[in-house]
C-alpha cells in the first residue's frame, strides 16, 4: 500500500527546489534558472519542477519522472509533434488529455490530469508514435541529432546524447513488450526515456525515477 510522504518532507523538498533554482552549480554558464536552451526557446528549472510536482500529485507518487527525463521530453517535444503531423498521426491536446487521464487510472488513482501532466503526456505520446512508426529509429535519431547540435544545457542535467536517447527508447519498447502493455498502455514506458548522460559531479540532480 502506498503511503503519502509526510508534510514536512514535502516542505523540505520544496525548499531544496527553491535553493537550487536560485543559484547556479559550479561551472554553470548563463542564467542559473535555465535548464537548457534550444532554437531560442528556454526550458527553466521552474518548468521542470512544476512537471515533476504534477507527476507526484496526479499519480499520488505512483509514477514520477526525474529531471533528466522531463527535460528530454521538453526539448524534443516540438520536433516530435511535427514529425507526428507528417506521419499522419497528430497529437492534439484533446488526445493528450485523454491519455493523461487514462495514465492516472492505469496507476490505480482517480482524478483528472493537470495541465502540466497533459503537456508532458503529449510529448511522451509523440515520442512513442515516432519510435514505433520507424523501428530502425532513424527518424528519431535525426530529430535528436538536430537537438544535440544546438542545445545548450546546464551541467546540472548532464550531457545530451543521442546514443543515450536511442538506448532508453529501445529499453522502453522492450519493457512495454515484456509487460504486455499493448497499444493501450505502452506509451507509459516512454516516460522513462532520458537523453542525458549522468555527470559525476556531486551537485548533479537526479530527481526521482519513474522506472
Amino acid at each position: 500500500m502506498f503511503l503519502s510522504r509526510p508534510r514536512a518532507a514535502v516542505l523540505g523538498a520544496a525548499l531544496v527546489t527553491l535553493a537550487l533554482t536560485a543559484c547556479a552549480p559550479p561551472g554553470q554558464p548563463g542564467d542559473p534558472g535555465v535548464a537548457a536552451t534550444y532554437e531560442g526557446a528556454e526550458v527553466t528549472n521552474v518548468q521542470i519542477d512544476a512537471i515533476q510536482q504534477a507527476w507526484l500529485d496526479d499519480t499520488k507518487g505512483q509514477d514520477v519522472a526525474n529531471r533528466r527525463q522531463v527535460l528530454t521530453i521538453e526539448l524534443l517535444r516540438d520536433d516530435l509533434l511535427a514529425e507526428c503531423e507528417e506521419l499522419g498521426y497528430p497529437v492534439p491536446m484533446s488526445t493528450a488529455e485523454t491519455y493523461a487521464d487514462q495514465w492516472i487510472q492505469f496507476k490505480g488513482q482517480s482524478g483528472e490530469a493537470s495541465d502540466e501532466l497533459i503537456l508532458a503526456t503529449q510529448g511522451i505520446l509523440a515520442l512513442y508514435i515516432v519510435a514505433f512508426s520507424d523501428p530502425t529509429l532513424a527518424s528519431l535519431t535525426e530529430i535528436s541529432d538536430k537537438v544535440s547540435e544546438s542545445v545548450v544545457a546546464s551541467p546540472r542535467s548532464g550531457t545530451y546524447s543521442t546514443d543515450a536517447l536511442v538506448q532508453d527508447v529501445q529499453a522502453a519498447m522492450q519493457s512495454a513488450d515484456d509487460k504486455g502493455l499493448g497499444s493501450q498502455f505502452s506509451y507509459t514506458e516512454f516516460q522513462n526515456v532520458a537523453a542525458f548522460t549522468v555527470s559525476d559531479r556531486e551537485w548533479i540532480d537526479e530527481g526521482v525515477s519513474g522506472s
